[in-house]
């Protein structure tokens, strides 16, 4: 575990689906992990996924580099523009803070695989959903 060090059990598992850049959608089986010390529930993301993001991370990739090859809307490409601008600087800074406090060596610049997921497996994911602001 992340957050305390404890060791996994599997629970269970979830369906994911991942749209690929060229438009056609994959589902993936997610195994969901609890932890034996803390109780927090995981789930095991392969590296094709950005949490809570619908496109795959080859899709978001392109569009960041400007490639005008994937199949998205003008709407999707906006925001997913948005997102990477809003949190580029947020998830260069968790590589830093890893590289400085463990000693973790990131390619410069950090690939987008290596920032999520070092952001995702450090618990440092900052979700931007707006499910959890109702009620």
């Amino acid at each position: 575990c992340g957050l305390c060090g404890g060791n996994f059990r599997v629970i269970g598992s979830r369906c994911r689906k991942v749209i690929e850049s060229d438009g056609s959608a994959r589902t993936l089986v997610i195994r969901r992990l609890r932890c034996r010390l803390c109780g927090k529930i995981h789930h095991e993301l392969p590296d094709i996924v950005i949490p809570y993001k619908r496109h795959s991370m080859e899709t978001v990739g392109k569009v960041i580099a400007g490639d005008e090859s994937v199949c998205c809307e003008e709407s999707t490409i906006r925001r997913i523009k948005i997102w990477w601008l809003a949190l580029r600087v947020y998830f260069e800074g968790v590589t830093a803070a890893m590289s400085a406090k463990l000693g973790l060596m990131f390619a410069a610049p950090a690939s987008l695989k290596e920032l999520v997921r070092a952001a995702a497996n450090a618990h440092l994911w900052v979700h931007t959903r707006s499910a959890f602001l109702s009620g």
